[in-house]
């Protein structure tokens, strides 16, 4: 049987409690027993190999009996913001999936779409974040105008916006390959004005190219992660 991965925030020495949502996943649905072995993370970049000894009403606990350092996860940091669109449910799944520590939604002039249901956002990167073998959760922020997006940004070395009729700069000839933290902005499937262009630049963003062709927004953040990855060495 498939040693199964879940994410918990209480440990007690060699002792994990699993409950909440995560609790039901493990006894209700995966029919997991006393005696069975699970993978649990905290969060902190290690799996944890546990057995299960005792099942309660809401709660389960299992004793560790082996630590792991899960190799799945990016050094530093990878911050994709995406500007909001009808994929971006589909965006976190796959961003998750590629290694990002951060997704920044953010509204920007051509966002066609209103709303974003973060619960739903935060429950797509558990579930995309336990297929994959990942160790921590990625940090979901609530959706933000384009020019705070941009303030958050600052934090990264490497600042890089992705641009359609851009022509002077490729976007993997732009990732600095020693960086420790590079933050990507995508567009919505409008792309970005002129205006916002110009904005990005005087904030000192680089705007870069995906090549000759207009890709759709989900396309555009697979294949951004994609090459920025290759040029970190983290594929």
């Amino acid at each position: 049987m498939e040693i199964k991965r879940f994410f918990a925030e209480q440990i007690d020495g060699d002792n994990i409690v699993l409950g909440g949502e995560e609790f039901y996943h493990c006894v209700k649905v995966t029919r997991h027993k006393v005696g069975f072995t699970i993978i649990v993370c905290m969060g902190d970049g290690w799996d944890y190999y546990a057995k299960i000894e005792s099942i309660e009403k809401d709660r389960l606990t299992a004793k560790v009996f082996r630590k792991e350092q899960n190799k799945s996860e990016i050094e530093g940091s990878l911050i994709l913001l995406q500007a909001v669109c009808k994929e971006l449910d589909f965006i976190v799944q796959k961003a998750v999936e590629m290694g990002v520590t951060d997704i920044v939604p953010f509204y920007s002039t051509n966002t066609s779409v209103t709303g974003v249901k973060q619960d739903r956002l935060q429950k797509i990167v558990l579930e995309a974040a336990k297929q994959c073998g990942r160790a921590r959760l990625p940090k979901v922020y609530e959706p933000l105008a384009f020019d705070k997006a941009i303030e958050l940004s600052r934090t990264a070395e490497n600042r890089l916006l992705c641009y359609e009729h851009c022509n002077r700069k490729s976007l993997k000839s732009a990732v600095q390959k020693n960086t420790k933290s590079l933050a990507l902005f995508i567009g919505s499937e409008g792309g970005f004005t002129e205006l916002e262009i110009a904005f990005a630049r005087e904030k000192n963003l680089k705007v870069v190219s995906l090549g000759k062709r207009i890709l759709r927004a989900e396309t555009a953040a697979i294949a951004a992660l994609t090459l920025s990855l290759s040029a970190l060495g983290e594929l």
